[in-house]
């Protein structure tokens, strides 16, 4: 659970963050590592839906370290968002990086 705050994961936390803030990734890029680190890459696509005004995008906007807005508007047609989050699952030796699509 607390592998990010480990000296070890250092390089792969640096590779999502810019200025110690989230870097913002378009559907096509993804964190640069050097070649000694790289891992493998799993990508799950999150479809958000529910009800209007309850908060689907600022949930997706506050995962992906953007800004909040702070008055309602609606969210026309779909936007995706992506989000990379590196973590070492139990019992395995080598850390993953999942590229986690949102749909919202």
């Amino acid at each position: 659970p607390g592998w990010l705050l480990t000296p070890p994961a250092r390089p792969y936390l640096d590779s999502i963050l810019h200025k110690n803030q989230r870097r913002v990734f378009g559907l096509l890029e993804r964190p640069v590592l050097p070649p000694n680190l790289v891992v493998p890459i799993v990508t799950y696509k999150l479809f958000v839906t529910g009800k209007s005004g309850v908060g689907k995008t600022a949930l997706v906007a506050s995962l992906a370290g953007t800004p909040v807005s702070p008055g309602h508007h609606e969210t026309l047609g779909i936007e995706a968002t992506t989000v990379f989050w590196p973590a070492k699952p139990q019992g395995s030796a080598r850390p993953v990086i999942f590229q986690l699509n949102f749909w919202d």
